[in-house]
């Protein structure tokens, strides 16, 4: 799969894209029960969103589309488009038995999602932690002056926030290594 050129192993975007989504999707499998069991003994709730282990949809499609989003900052436009799509189907090849374009279609809505809150925050990991914060309804669970402010207490926030930037690819680092070819 990867050869040497000029010091640099080469990789095959294909198999980038696969590893990428596999490794996101493992992630996500693996850490999302001990992130849902932070969130409902955060202590500065008054009240415990009761999130469960399988309601983890809503995180990997966060993480995906946060790292999907975060592409377009680390590609030019002929290889974002490529990965971008050989991303996407991997993606969606993933999930087994949904339905393409339902699933592409909710991606891109997560996606459109992710760079609001990014384009507001200017901060991949705060605008994550805040699409988890809204996502899972913590606003109903915070004590009163947060809620009728409708925004997230800060030290909740910094906290999800933290854990979100262990969720983003690191492109430069696999860059430093290999070169990617179509």
């Amino acid at each position: 799969m990867a050869f040497l050129l000029f010091g640099k192993k080469r990789l095959k975007e294909k198999h980038v894209a696969n590893v990428f989504v596999s490794t996101l999707n493992e992630l996500a499998e693996k850490s999302f029960p001990t992130l849902a069991e932070f969130l409902n003994e955060v202590p500065e709730l008054k009240q415990s969103p009761k999130i469960k282990s399988s309601q983890i949809e809503w995180f990997l499609y966060i993480i995906f589309s946060a790292n999907l989003y975060n592409l377009k900052f680390h590609f030019e436009s002929n290889q974002l488009n490529r990965m971008r799509i050989l991303v996407i189907d991997e993606f969606i090849e993933s999930l087994e038995g949904r339905d393409h374009d339902l699933t592409l279609e909710q991606i891109n809505n997560y996606e459109e999602y992710i760079s609001g809150l990014d384009r507001r925050h200017d901060d991949l990991p705060k605008s994550m932690a805040t699409a988890l914060f809204n996502k899972y309804g913590l606003n109903d669970c915070q004590v009163y002056h947060f809620q009728k402010m409708n925004t997230p207490n800060p030290i909740i926030i910094k906290s999800i926030e933290d854990a979100t930037k262990n969720y983003i690819w690191n492109w430069s680092d696999l860059f430093e290594k290999f070169k990617m070819v179509a």
